[in-house]
């Protein structure tokens, strides 16, 4: 890992092309090559609206360089291990963080901040994987979650049959909530002090089996999770950069409901196009997501991380939903009659606070729309598939049919099993709203290990990285 602080630059630089990344605020150009030698270096604009740094967490946006001809296949490059640099053009001063695997950059502020951030990037290619081809570079808004304890389970017995975990006593009956301390393995069964759940329908809930292997990230290791779900622009970013070929299995707009349905996504000539390139993209399949994580040089996360992620190392209260609180009542970040999340007025996302977290429907570290906007897809602790995830991450590079390459992932739409849904889920307008959906609590897991479900209107995906030393 190497870590990088933003200072000033000059080098002569030659206009390569303009890239757009489609994530609410973020942009990610223009993006000009130099001709250096033996390592390209890439220079780049980055700039996002409400960014922060406080004593809780930060946001930041993971980097990553595509190369390739137009309207051919894009293929992934590894930056250098050092040589980057940047200018902090407005917003506070940062670091750029190079993981081991030099599969991107994470873009972090490095001072205590609230609002808007500009930044001149510059990379340095690895010039094993570089080539002479045109540069792309992606970006994604990342929310940090720092290393530590958290707990598990819903004080409310209401959401036992709801398959909510618990610690368990010696018969296998709710004993308390359980602490996740560390990322060593979990025991699992009816045994005093073990985590457990109740389960009705196993293929639904999970088979009640462990133990839970220590590879298997747990949420207590600092990792960065997408700010948003994945959007209707970035998937349109990622379809464009596929072989042809592979994109016969990832295009997700085939249906004949999708354009009814919130589905945006259109080919113009051999491009593809979104119309709503904000939107949260729907239609998309397990492996649908799994592809786009390892495109992007990211992994799927599991249930344990969402719920970290959503409650942050506080204690559980009944009902609680990732903002905080127990009703949706305050709740004004929704899907509106155009389809899209609301965004202005008391939705507006620059007023996000601690104090308004239920109004804006943000998590405790402040992740966007973990309940209530599309299904949050997640590795299960309640199947072999899931138990066996290593947390590997994606190294940039899908198979010619579009797949994930991670021996680790649990690949399968037809219900192989592996992964499962939280946070509910908004259908239609003038849905009927039930216990757990459209918005779910945070420990409610009544399909959290289902994996099946290939498309939908109201299945999305949201990616992680374990964060790299800084």
């Amino acid at each position: 890992m190497n870590t990088v602080r933003l200072t000033a630059f000059g080098l002569a630089l030659a206009l390569a092309c303009a890239d757009l990344a489609h994530a609410t605020d973020l942009r990610v150009g223009p993006v000009a090559v130099s001709a250096t030698t033996p390592a390209r270096r890439v220079t780049v604009t980055v700039t996002w609206e409400n960014g922060w740094r406080n004593a809780k967490n930060h946001d930041a946006v993971w980097l990553f360089v595509k190369t390739g001809k137009p309207v051919t296949p894009l293929r992934h490059v590894r930056v250098a291990a050092a040589g980057h640099d940047a200018t902090a053009i407005g917003g506070p001063r940062g670091r750029l963080i190079v993981p081991d695997d030099r599969a991107g950059v994470f873009a972090v502020p490095d001072a205590v901040h609230r609002g808007r951030v500009e930044w001149r990037v510059q990379l340095a290619l690895d010039p094993a994987d570089d080539g002479p081809d045109e540069v792309r570079v992606f970006g994604v808004e990342m929310v940090y979650i720092p290393a530590g304890p958290f707990t598990l389970g819903d004080p409310d017995p209401a959401a036992l049959p709801f398959n909510a975990v618990y610690r368990s006593d010696a018969r296998g009956e709710p004993e308390g909530l359980f602490r996740v301390t560390s990322e060593g393995p979990i025991e699992v069964g009816p045994r005093r002090g073990a985590f457990f759940y109740k389960t009705l329908l196993p293929h639904y809930e999970g088979d009640r089996l462990g133990p839970i292997p220590a590879a298997f990230p747990k949420g207590t290791a600092a990792f960065y999770t997408m700010k948003y779900e994945v959007t209707q622009g970035q998937y349109a970013d990622f379809l464009n950069a596929l072989y042809a070929g592979a994109t016969f299995f990832r295009a997700i707009h085939g249906g004949r409901d999708y354009t009814a349905s919130r589905g945006t996504i259109r080919l113009e000539g051999r491009t593809y196009i979104a119309g709503s390139p904000s939107r949260p993209a729907n239609w998309i399949s397990w492996d649908d997501g799994l592809a786009f994580a390892d495109w992007a040089g990211l992994r799927p996360m599991t249930e344990l991380e969402f719920t970290k992620a959503a409650r942050g190392p506080g204690e559980p209260i009944a009902h609680e939903f990732p903002w905080g609180t127990a009703t949706a009542d305050r709740l004004r970040r929704v899907m509106g009659p155009d389809d899209d999340l609301a965004t202005a007025g008391e939705a507006d996302e620059a007023k996000l606070s601690d104090e308004t977290r239920d109004v804006l429907g943000a998590s405790f570290y402040w992740v966007m729309d973990l309940a209530g906007s599309v299904w949050e897809r997640a590795v299960t602790f309640g199947h072999p598939r899931g138990r066996a995830f290593r947390g590997t991450h994606g190294d940039g590079r899908v198979t010619e049919y579009g797949q994930a390459t991670n021996d680790d992932w649990p690949l399968g739409d037809a219900e192989a099993g592996g992964y499962g849904y939280r946070g509910g889920g908004y259908y239609e307008r003038g849905m009927q709203t039930g216990p757990f959906n459209p918005y779910s609590p945070i420990a409610y897991r009544r399909y959290g290990s289902w994996g099946g479900g290939p498309r939908s209107i109201a299945y999305g995906f949201r990616a992680v990285r374990t964060a790299p030393p800084s």
